[in-house]
């Protein structure tokens, strides 16, 4: 695999997701305009349902991106379907027996903001959950085929028509106009996965296959559910001791933070597969291994300068487009900055999880969701306000992924001597940035822009030194020539 392959695959997948999350973001920018902070609170609840149900099929489609790779990649047809068909088995169930439970829960009355929503949301939330976990399992297929093409013009077809009928439908019908949207664009984006891969099984297969995967794929869910908790858990703390004007203002940092994870995360998608081929013997290690590598500095270097000059410019759009938001800009800052530490982790633990090491990532996301968790928690209840929340975020992010990147040195970096040095780089630029756009955001009035141009260029010529440092090492001169020469053949 050229380092071209690699980098025109997750600039591919990125590129979707950056289209998709621009739709989403302007759906959220209208939609918290139209519904008010307190309106929009309640659709970030809500948003939990949709968060929390992709994970009712408790590791059956973790097992299946871990074993579905190694027999795609050497042609083994039978023994594919085989494992696709058990893992529909078990995600078909664990999408049922999730809405049931959410079902009986809001019949209960509990929470009480969710129960306030009315039913018609709770109803459409759920179908959305079940939409969402169909093309979740075609995906699967699509990722260990390579068909990465595919898999990008589907997201941002579904952010494009079910955030576009969102924005058109929220003005009149509110929260179930977004809900809505989004049901009908989760439509489309699956009969066109489907149509890429009219393969794939819709008749479940054995239940045993399905709960064989869900064993193999255990200790990657539960990495993932912690690392959902750990990114959801003020959410929850602010349901639980704040308004519903609180968490309305809090989530504009939650859009921060997905605009943040969104380029490592595509990278990860990318990565995933190909390091799950290298365990299994298909794909050659020591190259899989540099690709990781090479791809992890460059993000480390290329990220943390554009989050940095994102930071400074929060007051003036805030104010600017949604003022009745302003209380939040604190938080959006805070989340930013906190995400951007939470983004060196990502790569390394995508190579944890695909290189049959997910049971060391389940130990540090396990021990940093409950930090986090007592954290925000404790916080909350002492002082709910938006910022001293989010900071109580952000150091379970930083605490995340320190351990994330120094349990996956031990195989990125057998040489003890350079595995220090290897997570003192990989943090060291997104703490300079950091630094330097808290500095910024000091100077002039906060919300002129004029004063916002000003902290850019601090932040620009600030980070230099460090880009120039650190980016000698990352392979970003290759990638260019890689991207100018001409395609390999085939």
């Amino acid at each position: 695999m050229s380092p071209r392959r690699l980098l025109l695959d997750t600039l591919g997948v990125a590129a979707s997701q950056y289209v998709a999350r621009a739709v989403v973001l302007a759906r959220g920018l209208l939609a918290a305009a139209a519904l008010g902070p307190a309106g929009f609170g309640g659709w970030n609840a809500i948003n939990l349902v949709l968060d929390y149900g992709g994970y009712a099929p408790c590791g059956a489609v973790q097992g299946l991106d871990l074993r579905l790779p190694a027999p795609t990649a050497r042609g083994e047809a039978d023994a594919a379907v085989r494992l696709l068909a058990g893992a529909w088995s078990v995600i078909a169930a664990g999408g049922l027996l999730f809405s049931l439970a959410v079902l009986l829960a809001l019949g209960a009355g509990h929470p009480v903001l969710l129960r306030d929503l009315g039913w018609p949301a709770a109803l459409l939330a759920l179908a959305v959950v079940l939409l969402q976990l169909a093309l979740t399992y075609h995906g699967s297929a699509l990722r260990a085929r390579g068909l990465f093409t595919v898999l990008s013009a589907t997201s941002a077809v579904q952010a494009l028509v079910g955030g576009g009928l969102g924005v058109a439908l929220v003005w009149r019908w509110g929260i179930a106009g977004l809900l809505w949207g989004w049901l009908v664009g989760t439509l489309v984006a699956l009969a066109w996965t489907r149509s890429a891969v009219p393969d794939v099984p819709l008749r479940p297969g054995p239940p045993g296959d399905g709960l064989a995967l869900a064993r193999a794929g255990a200790p990657l869910f539960a990495s993932f559910a912690a690392s959902l908790v750990l990114r959801s858990v003020d959410r929850l703390a602010l349901i639980r001791y704040g308004s519903p004007s609180d968490l309305g203002a809090y989530s504009l940092g939650l859009m921060a933070v997905g605009l943040v994870l969104y380029l490592p995360e595509a990278a990860g998608m990318v990565v995933f597969p190909r390091v799950a081929a290298a365990a299994g013997g298909a794909r050659d290690r020591e190259g899989t291994r540099d690709e990781v590598l090479r791809a992890h500095r460059a993000l480390g270097v290329a990220l943390p300068l554009l989050v940095g000059l994102a930071v400074v410019w929060a007051a003036p759009l805030v104010g600017w487009l949604l003022p009745a938001y302003r209380p939040g800009v604190p938080a959006v800052r805070y989340l930013a900055l906190g995400s951007l530490m939470l983004s060196v982790g990502t790569l390394p633990g995508y190579f944890l999880l695909a290189s049959g090491r997910a049971g060391r990532m389940l130990l540090v996301s396990s021990l940093a969701a409950l930090l986090n968790a007592a954290l925000v928690f404790g916080v909350a209840a002492r002082d709910h306000a938006p910022a001293r929340v989010a900071l109580a975020a952000s150091a379970g992010y930083a605490a995340f992924a320190l351990g994330m990147v120094a349990v996956a040195a031990l195989d990125l970096r057998p040489a003890g001597r350079a595995r220090a040095g290897f997570v003192a780089a990989s943090f060291a630029p997104s703490v300079w940035a950091a630094a330097l756009a808290l500095g910024a955001c000091a100077l002039g009035p906060a919300e002129a822009p004029g004063a916002a141009v000003v902290r850019s260029l601090v932040v620009g010529v600030g980070y230099l030194p460090a880009l120039w440092w650190f980016g000698r090492g990352a392979g970003l001169g290759a990638v260019v020539r890689a991207l100018r020469a001409a395609p390999p053949a085939g």
